[in-house]
């Protein structure tokens, strides 16, 4: 399996040449303004993915910045394209796209077909320029897998993110819904007590098979003992008045 460095590998910004691609002629400015204190050798600029590639292939440069949302040739197509093993040497240009919408689907989309970093627009220059430096010294290989180029150990990378990702977003379900729902239910309870004993009612002991049989016992014979305490009080009396 073929795996070589990214272009930009262990150079230094003087040597560096530089395409931007970006439908948008202010956009292109502004990024060739970011760039400019780093005093890279060499920076074009095109407006359109299409004849940026055309260009590219004759002189291959060392970094792309291209925007995700263009016609007629979106920075995704163009970044498909540039990864073919049939645009040697442009499949080991390192790409950095920009985008307004950097979604987890859609960053990982742009990892997985090929991208070094991804831009969230609005960006500061030092956030280019800080993306620009950690190509430099970006060691990790392109890989060639069928007819493309990869990067390599980035699909592993993501599929543990996914994964972490899954765990977190298990976790913001059970404290948004489970510990809620647990929560209610408790209320409820404590509600029906707070309810019995505002109504004065007690909790009921559950007493001894004994105790109850030794008070149901007393219970029967307390009735007796007054008959027999009528009694003797009525014979008294007779023999007091005899």
């Amino acid at each position: 399996m073929k795996m070589e460095h990214h272009s930009a590998y262990g150079r230094n910004f003087d040597s560096l040449d530089i395409v931007i691609v970006d439908d948008s002629k202010t956009v292109l400015t502004m990024i060739r303004s970011m760039i400019s204190s780093l005093k890279v050798a060499r920076v074009r600029s095109f407006d359109r993915g299409d004849l940026a590639l055309q260009a590219m292939l004759h002189e291959p440069p060392n970094v792309i910045l291209t925007d995700l949302a263009m016609s007629p040739m979106s920075g995704l197509q163009l970044l498909h394209l540039i990864r073919q093993k049939t645009m040697v040497p442009l499949c080991y240009v390192p790409v950095v796209v920009i985008t307004a919408h950097a979604t987890q689907k859609r960053v990982s989309q742009l990892f997985e077909a090929g991208a070094h970093h991804v831009l969230a627009k609005p960006f500061s220059a030092a956030a280019l320029q800080g993306r620009l430096k950690s190509l430099l010294t970006d060691d990790r290989l392109m890989e060639l897998e069928g007819n493309r180029y990869i990067i390599s150990g980035m699909r592993e990378t993501l599929t543990e993110k996914r994964s972490k990702l899954q765990t977190l977003e298990k976790a913001r379900e059970f404290h948004e819904h489970v510990l809620p729902q647990a929560a209610e239910k408790q209320r409820r309870v404590d509600q029906i007590l707070d309810d019995v004993q505002a109504e004065g009612g007690v909790v009921q002991h559950v007493c001894p098979p004994r105790v109850v049989a030794a008070k149901e016992k007393k219970a029967e014979t307390q009735p007796a003992r007054a008959v027999r305490s009528s009694r003797y009080a009525r014979v008294a009396g007779r023999r007091k008045s005899g």
